[in-house]
């Protein structure tokens, strides 16, 4: 997956503005900050946006870590939500969404993957507290030929304030990588005010390791109790077979079970690669994800599927594996060898996230 040219443009306009070595420098710089402060095993994630740290640390966002933070985890950001949403648009391929919410927006890039999905959107609201990324996502705007992109309402809100109050409902609401930055309490505050302004769709994304599935996890329960039907990754609205790993929420002693996540691999260009170390032109960004649906919206699925691919499919001549969370609620080991003839043919193109027709 690739950066839309307009935004990528956008992106190397500004971060064009400083040298590589400064941008490498001011980028590693964050990433230390956030580790600093980020509680060694309790409710933050590593994965989870730097700037949060930044801020705790006591150090104001500045137009440089602003580009360095872009620079080093937008295009990333951009991929896994992307993937996300095409997941969305495959399990409801008739839904057209109107109106947008991106709470924690960040510089906006849940707003290019929707327009990108969804091109007859026609209103997106922002709401972001940093003033610095509020100004970036609006000059990355700026170079969109997109109507709904260029005209987004932004507005500077802290996402643990009674937001909600003073907004109509969007057809689909989006937070991506901003559960990690709140206490639990805090986090089933923010859920259960997203689904209030939620008329169709709610996307949550948080990063794929075992501390953003937690929350991933919680997040999905809470909305099983709204009454909420499940789009994706899951294929039922039952009990997860996967136990969340992390935050104190599987007892010592307890067997753990593995966490769900995804991986979505994106290019990377020659200054991503500089500022982050790399010399392959690719990285694969993890992330775990809840999609739920208003049961009966035109969001809601009309139909469902056999099962969601919850590992990379393992191939040997004439065989494939796939690790398979199923329609009944139980993770099952499916073989399909070269004499199940169709199954087997379209077993080979299967990838790791993908649906299972039955």
């Amino acid at each position: 997956m690739e950066l839309p040219g307009e935004l990528r443009l956008a992106l190397d306009a500004v971060c064009a503005e400083y040298t590589p070595r400064v941008l490498a420098t001011a980028a590693s710089q964050l990433s230390a900050r956030y580790r600093g402060v980020a509680e060694p095993a309790a409710s933050r994630d590593s994965a989870t946006a730097t700037r949060k740290g930044a801020a705790e640390a006591g150090h104001a966002m500045t137009p440089l870590t602003v580009a360095a933070y872009a620079a080093t985890r937008l295009p990333a950001t951009y991929a896994a939500l992307a993937a996300v949403l095409i997941q969305a648009r495959v399990r409801s391929e008739t839904w057209r969404p109107q109106t947008l919410l991106d709470v924690g927006a960040g510089p906006g890039v849940a707003l290019w993957a929707a327009q990108m999905l969804w091109p007859n959107l026609a209103q997106a609201t922002l709401l972001e507290r940093d003033a610095r990324m509020i100004a970036l996502g609006q000059r990355l705007a700026s170079e969109a030929t997109s109507p709904v992109i260029r005209q987004a309402r932004w507005e500077r809100t802290d996402i643990t304030d009674a937001w909600e109050s003073g907004h109509q409902s969007f057809d689909l609401v989006t937070a991506s990588y901003v559960l990690g930055e709140l206490p639990a309490p805090e986090r089933e505050t923010l859920v259960a005010r997203l689904w209030r302004v939620t008329v169709s769709m709610l996307a949550l994304v948080a990063p794929g390791t075992p501390v953003g599935f937690a929350h991933i996890h919680a997040a999905r329960e809470q909305l099983l109790e709204l009454g909420a039907t499940l789009v994706a990754p899951c294929p039922h609205d039952g009990a997860c077979p996967m136990l969340p790993l992390g935050e104190g929420e599987v007892a010592p002693g307890q067997p753990v079970g593995d966490w769900c996540h995804f991986s979505q691999r994106l290019a990377r260009s020659r200054l991503h690669r500089q500022l982050k170390g790399g010399e392959l032109a690719y990285e694969d960004e993890k992330f775990s994800y809840v999609i739920a649906a208003r049961p009966g919206s035109e969001a809601a699925p009309a139909t469902s599927i056999g099962g969601r691919i919850v590992r990379h499919p393992q191939m040997r001549p004439g065989v494939v594996t796939l690790e398979v969370c199923a329609r009944d609620g139980a993770l099952t080991r499916r073989v399909v060898s070269r004499r199940d003839g169709a199954a087997y043919r379209q077993a080979r193109d299967l990838r790791w996230g993908d649906a299972l027709r039955s």
